[in-house]
């Protein structure tokens, strides 16, 4: 039976203090404000090399990981094959939610191939491999996935080739993507996504941020988050600031 007077949320910060380039820790600090403004109440945990154990954690709706280059990947690559991946494999199949960006996105890949021509395992929960190549695909992005159209901001090295039968999280309309070629961007397993996208990412797209909530409150109580808003009582939320804010994004003004 539904308690109408209380949701909680778990979410995991992994790594944050070490895979949070270009502001990647903004996206569970915007995903706790927007439960706020609904009425969710959410428990983070944040969990880094050889911290928390999967009966604090392991049960979580929803994991946030940022980017970070080579050398960042290279301080967290043991812990994360070690004592991550079958966290991850287990949630994944349950059907739980993870936002991956950029360095962790190819993490999640089947590998990752450096300059120096080393081959660095990646858990293969997307399917496809990265290599690293010049010059860096930089700048501003627009991408068309579903009914959403994201924004962000782009700056890797990385060329992310995916599988064939591979979902991919979108259409690039304006910038690289996964390797500037094929106009795709990020992938998609389930409610895993991975994205190229930095900016933060969910600040620049509060929509897509609740359809995550929304993915979340289905998968533990059954319920929209219209659903969940109507039993807390809560009124509409103000998107203004936001929107303003996408519409001032340089050179995406007229994707967004």
């Amino acid at each position: 039976m539904v308690n109408k007077k209380k949701f909680e949320l778990t979410a995991v910060d992994l790594y944050p203090e070490i895979m949070n380039i270009y502001g990647d820790r903004g996206n569970i600090i915007y995903f706790k404000y927007r439960c706020s403004l609904y009425g969710i109440d959410i428990r983070i945990f944040d969990v880094s090399i050889g911290k928390g154990e999967k009966e604090e954690y392991g049960g979580a709706d929803i994991f946030f990981m940022g980017g970070g280059q080579d050398a960042e990947q290279g301080l967290i690559y043991e812990d994360f094959i070690n004592n991550k991946k079958n966290i991850l494999t287990e949630a994944m199949e349950n059907n739980k939610i993870m936002l991956a960006v950029c360095g962790s996105y190819q993490l999640l890949c089947d590998y990752y191939k450096s300059k120096d021509g080393k081959v660095i395992k990646g858990i293969s929960l997307f399917r496809g491999y990265t290599e690293s190549k010049t010059p860096r695909l930089i700048g501003n992005i627009a991408v068309k996935a579903g009914d959403f159209v994201l924004a962000g901001f782009e700056n890797h090295g990385g060329r992310t080739y995916l599988e064939k039968g591979q979902d991919i999280l979108g259409k690039v309309l304006k910038g690289h993507g996964n390797n500037g070629e094929d106009k795709t961007e990020g992938a998609r397993t389930g409610n895993f996504f991975g994205t190229y996208l930095h900016g933060s990412f969910l600040p620049k797209n509060f929509a897509f941020c609740d359809y995550l909530l929304d993915t979340a409150l289905k998968n533990k109580y059954g319920i929209t988050l219209g659903e969940a808003v109507k039993i807390k009582g809560v009124g509409p939320v103000d998107n203004d600031f936001e929107i303003q804010a996408r519409k001032d994004i340089k050179d995406l003004k007229k994707f967004v």
